[in-house]
């Protein structure tokens, strides 16, 4: 039996995708039909302007306006329509405690701080094409077992060990 945790899964698979699109110089925005005017702390707006090259190769397409205001006018193709705002401000977080607490290498902090907070969450429903998807996409990354930050993906159970649990031995 293979237990597979769809979070860290999605996240494996963002994660490298991310890496990908980093190295690349192509745009992978979609434009919004209502660009998103956000006013931001002066901290949160001093992260985005040094990340901002990144997440343009992600997918983001953001202006910048005086007094700390942004505009969102294009997302990458892994945000959820209605999410843009909240979604770029977890990845702004994330980065700042990672950039603080890991000291991690800039494109690596950026593409772990995308992958995890655009994946899929733990609680999310996936109908079963989805999840067949999923596992499709997982099982073609570099490493399937492991996600970004170490976790494990896959929990295996073997046959030998079902059977020590319900107490019958060979």
């Amino acid at each position: 039996l293979m237990i597979i945790d769809q979070h860290v899964a999605h996240e494996r698979i963002l994660y490298e995708k991310a890496l990908k699109r980093l190295e690349t110089d192509l745009p992978f925005s979609q434009q919004l039909l209502f660009p998103k005017t956000i006013q931001l702390d002066p901290g949160k707006f001093q992260v985005l302007k040094e990340i901002d090259p990144y997440l343009q190769r992600l997918g983001f397409d953001i202006k910048f306006f005086g007094k700390n205001t942004i505009v969102i006018d294009g997302v990458s193709d892994d945000i959820i329509a209605g999410l843009e705002e909240k979604i770029l401000m977890e990845i702004i977080e994330e980065y700042a405690a990672n950039q603080r607490e890991k000291k991690l290498e800039e494109k690596d902090n950026i593409a772990k701080s995308y992958s995890c907070k655009t994946a899929i969450k733990a609680g999310d429903k996936l109908s079963e094409r989805e999840m067949r998807l999923l596992i499709d996409q997982l099982f073609a990354t570099s490493n399937p077992y492991v996600c970004p930050h170490g976790r494990p993906i896959v929990i295996k159970i073997s046959l030998d060990e079902f059977d020590r649990r319900f107490g019958r031995t060979s």
